[in-house]
């Protein structure tokens, strides 16, 4: 049975890259924590966070910076080209939707040819007949009550 440590992460997205790489949209949280010095005196000290979603679903969120967030993932990390560590949350949850792309990736595919698929069906243009355009141009001309061919 495969277990995953989950993170959750409440904070303000303060950061987004699109170019990081192909597959993913890249973005960074901060998030406030408040704490008392040996005098008694209350101190910001921000904490960052960094996290990824797959740029195939990221349109159904709207990213900004300056929005709160919370974020549930797994946290990940890589060495970077320098072999410094980076550390990172794989979202699973943003702002409590749950996020699966096995789920879309099995909705939405391409043909070998690379027409795309939904639910294994191609999804093919077909060029109107002059009949069809005909008609939506008299639909068009009733609605605007003006002749626009």
């Amino acid at each position: 049975m495969k277990i995953n440590d989950y993170i959750l992460v409440h904070g303000k997205i303060i950061n987004i890259k699109n170019n990081v790489d192909d597959k993913y949209i890249w973005f960074d949280i901060v998030k406030d924590e408040y704490f008392k010095d040996k005098d008694g005196n209350l101190k910001n000290y921000p904490s960052f966070f960094s996290a990824r979603i797959p740029k195939t679903i990221a349109n159904k969120y709207i990213l900004d910076t300056n929005i709160e967030i919370v974020v549930k993932g797994i946290p990940k990390g890589y060495l970077d080209k320098n072999g410094y560590r980076q550390n990172y949350i794989h979202a699973t949850e943003i702002n409590g939707v749950e996020i699966n792309e096995d789920i879309l990736n099995q909705v939405i595919s391409y043909d070998t040819d690379g027409i795309m698929l939904w639910n294994g069906k191609r999804c093919e243009s077909i060029p109107t007949t002059k009949e069809e355009q005909l008609e939506l141009q008299k639909m068009i001309n009733e609605i605007c009550g003006k002749d626009y061919e």
